[in-house]
């Protein structure tokens, strides 16, 4: 029997890392689209969640974030769990090989990167005294 799952998608959030006793884990959704539209004329889209480990874990906390354009192989893995009383299944795709598609950008330059302003009429944050057990939502 063959279980090879060959998808080229984007990432719909920055990957997970993990590290329990110096071995690394890396967990993140990549959309996959399908060749056609729906009834709206939307894209239909396929989200599939990936596993990386070790060494292929670091390079995808170093190489890539949300959006990033990635094309991997690996084999599909199902498993089951009981949550609160529920029985939960979840289907997770377990990387062989990834190829990193997008231009590599490098997170430590994203310090450097000063976004253009944009003048509204809002006050900005740093007009808000903050406090320090106050949770804000950025919007």
């Amino acid at each position: 029997m063959i279980n090879s799952i060959v998808i080229v998608g984007r990432l719909t959030k920055d990957p997970k890392i993990y590290e329990k006793e110096g071995n690394k884990r890396a967990t993140f959704c990549v959309a996959v689209s399908r060749n056609y539209k729906d009834k709206n004329q939307n894209i239909v889209c396929d989200y599939l969640f990936c596993k990386a480990f070790g060494k292929m874990a670091n390079n995808v906390e170093k190489y890539i974030s949300q959006g990033s354009l990635v094309g991997i192989t690996g084999q599909m893995q199902s498993r089951k769990f009981e949550k609160e009383g529920q029985m939960h299944f979840v289907s997770e795709l377990f990387i062989e090989t990834i190829q990193f598609m997008s231009p590599r950008i490098k997170k430590e330059a994203e310090a450097f990167f000063e976004p253009p302003t944009i003048e509204t009429n809002e006050p900005s944050i740093s007009e808000f005294h903050l406090e320090e057990n106050d949770i804000y939502e950025i919007v």
